[in-house]
């Protein structure tokens, strides 16, 4: 079987958020504007309401939000995400290069 047989699975994103916040807000319609852009099904989005999961924020070492976690590489963006060179460059690296 050849390497483009194989399906890629899609990166897994955690996006901790205080959906009340203006902060929070932003940074979801950035990441969505920033995963649009990109290779349909490479990234798997899951926004997470730190009041509704406040275990889980803890267990991430979630101090604020928001704050994006990409759990396989144990690397995070913290803030509205608005930065839009270093958000992509955060998920660019994340998803290896098809060949």
């Amino acid at each position: 079987m050849s390497a483009e047989a194989i399906a890629r699975e899609p990166v897994l994103l955690m996006l901790f958020v205080a959906p009340a916040e203006s902060g929070s807000q932003l940074a979801i319609r950035n990441l969505t504007v920033a995963l649009e852009r990109r290779t349909a099904n490479a990234y798997s989005l899951e926004i997470i309401d730190v009041f509704s999961a406040a275990a889980r924020a803890l267990r991430n070492r979630v101090l604020v939000t928001p704050t994006l976690l990409a759990p396989q590489s144990a690397r995070r963006v913290v803030g509205d995400l608005s930065e839009a060179t270093l958000l992509d460059y955060f998920l660019d690296t994340l998803v290896p290069a098809a060949s």
